[in-house]
């Protein structure tokens, strides 16, 4: 992808796009877990929770069992999620600084780079602004198109957006995405009617086929 260079105030939303944000690496580490091998996350708990009971009434021995297949096994499966999943761009791109721009076909992932030059990354210093204010930053973007995206998931504090074949990843939008809550609701509200009408026209193509 073409990386470009905008001038951008971090803290800026408004209803077309976002805020600059990121998801901390704890919660995209249990996103991989939960979206993506919860029944091996249950398979390995029951086995272990057996071990441990068996440990307690029948042999020790059982309880270290258990414990190794939570020691051993969990690990596993975190560096099989991070580099089969969390490595593909459909992922990462919830893991590293960036915004959402609403476009007319689909989402921008709007991926902010570290400007290797001090003198851009500063630039404002020498007017005397704040450069968290304001910033020179490189940039790339990453587009997903409505047709690709499922109906969005919301919970106590964000919303989750699941993607479709031939992507395998998620959209991850925080509560606080935006700076008015409006603009929330309208961004959620655009996204629930793209689904409904790529849907409706996906089973209208498929009825006329039939």
């Amino acid at each position: 992808m073409e990386e470009k260079i905008e001038i951008f105030a971090p803290d800026y939303s408004d209803a077309d796009q976002t805020r600059v944000f990121r998801m901390g690496s704890g919660r995209f580490a249990v996103e991989l877990l939960f979206r993506y091998s919860w029944i091996w996350i249950l398979s390995l708990s029951f086995l272990a929770v057996v071990g441990i009971v068996l440990g307690i009434t029948v042999d020790l021995r059982w309880m270290v069992i258990g414990l190794m297949v939570i020691c051993i096994g969990l690990p596993m499966i975190l560096a099989f999620l991070y580099y089969y999943y969390g490595l593909r761009r459909d992922c990462y791109v919830n893991y590293v600084s960036h915004r959402i721009v609403k476009g007319e076909d689909g989402l921008i992932m709007r991926v902010m780079l570290p400007d290797p030059a001090p003198e851009n990354v500063n630039n404002t210093r020498r007017s005397g602004g704040d450069p968290t204010d304001e910033k020179r930053c490189r940039y790339r973007d990453e587009f997903f198109p409505y047709s690709s995206m499922g109906r969005f998931v919301t919970g106590s504090k964000s919303a989750i957006v699941p993607l479709r074949a031939p992507f395998k990843g998620f959209i991850w939008i925080p509560a606080d995405a935006f700076g008015d809550e409006a603009h929330l609701a309208s961004f959620l509200k655009m996204l629930d009617s793209e689904y409904e009408r790529r849907n409706w026209e996906s089973n209208r193509d498929t009825s006329d086929d039939n």
